[in-house]
């Protein structure tokens, strides 16, 4: 599969093999990218988006979980010394380990902190506003509110959306999953 990397981008190899659920040569196919690149930060956000959405989502081998736990602890703290200081980093990881927060023991606290570390370096930055209004208590109609708004300006947004879609599976999860159907909810109380 590496080989075939030169005529393709790694983001379209790894999102065949998701596809095909070929969930170990994937997470070979995605050491072997991370060994070649060891800065590649999109590399570790779609590393990480991979483990958190297989544990949590998919069928797989449930005699493997210990190993893609494990794997899954190993590539959120190898670039976290790397990238502590990027904001894109850290808004991809702290809404990634959202997901699986309770299963592979992450603490709300340190989710928060990335996230608001992301829009504190970058306070400008809409998605990274979201994310930290996706934090904040969801049974509080006006932190609901606005993170709906937040998340209806994102959509609407073509800069933001053509980058979320270069990140392959975990743009497309924020954009499906995250960000239309908070979008709509508000659309439905206007």
């Amino acid at each position: 599969i590496v080989q075939k990397m030169s005529n393709m981008n790694w983001k379209e190899i790894l999102r065949k093999l998701e596809k095909r659920k070929q969930w170990d040569a994937a997470i070979e196919f995605m050491q072997e990218v991370i060994r070649m690149n060891p800065y590649d930060m999109d590399a570790y956000i779609a590393i990480n988006y991979f483990f958190m959405n297989l544990i949590t989502e998919e069928d797989y081998n449930t005699g493997k979980q210990d190993y893609y736990i494990e794997l899954a602890h190993k590539y959120l703290d190898e670039p976290y010394e790397k990238f502590s200081d990027n904001p894109e980093y850290l808004f991809f990881t702290g809404i990634t380990s959202k997901i699986s927060e309770w299963f592979l023991d992450i603490k709300a606290d340190d989710i928060t902190r990335m996230l608001n570390k992301a829009l504190t370096l970058d306070p400008d930055n809409l998605l990274y506003l979201w994310g930290n209004y996706s934090c904040l208590n969801a049974r509080d109609l006006e932190n609901i509110n606005l993170m709906a708004s937040c998340a209806q300006k994102v959509i609407k947004d073509f800069a933001i959306v053509a980058f979320l879609k270069s990140k392959g599976a975990v743009g497309e999860y924020l954009l499906e999953i995250q960000l239309k159907p908070v979008s709509k909810k508000i659309e439905d109380f206007v």
